[in-house]
């Protein structure tokens, strides 16, 4: 009985959550399909000590983020923040004008000692998992990683 009525909130809960709402159109919810992104943006390795590491996700249902930035050297204190509404923006249309389909799940640059960061994009029909050994991947990765670590 706990199990059909926690099937019936999640059935529920996800209907609501997926469906246009308020007269927002079919068109929308295509371009929408995205609806998370986390970062693991590592600096380990890299030979400078001023050059954060950074955890964070962005939820674009909720128009919400939350990063923390951490240093090697503890000498650096880590912080917390967000990006502004219109960040999280920008990212959003990174991602739309990007076909999610032709990113590679790993980069690599010749260089060594070079920092290995995951990026993981969710959307409604699947979970993109991309590895970036030295934050070089081609677009909208470098455009992203400017966001994130606000250059």
């Amino acid at each position: 009985m706990k199990r059909e009525i926690l099937v019936g909130m999640f059935v529920v809960t996800f209907n609501f959550c997926c469906s246009p709402q308020n007269g927002t159109s079919e068109k929308k919810m295509i371009n929408d399909s995205i609806f998370k992104i986390e970062t693991n943006l590592s600096a380990f390795g890299v030979e400078s000590d001023n050059f954060p590491s950074i955890d964070g996700c962005i939820d674009f249902l909720h128009d919400s983020s939350g990063f923390i930035k951490s240093y090697y050297n503890p000498a650096f204190k880590g912080t917390t923040y967000s990006l502004s509404h219109i960040e999280i923006k920008r990212v959003m249309e990174l991602l739309q004008n990007a076909d999610l389909e032709k990113l590679k799940n790993e980069y690599k640059v010749g260089m060594s000692d070079q920092p290995t960061s995951t990026i993981t994009i969710y959307t409604s029909k699947r979970k993109f998992i991309i590895k970036d050994y030295g934050l070089e991947g081609e677009y909208p990765l470098k455009e992203l990683y400017k966001i994130v670590y606000k250059f």
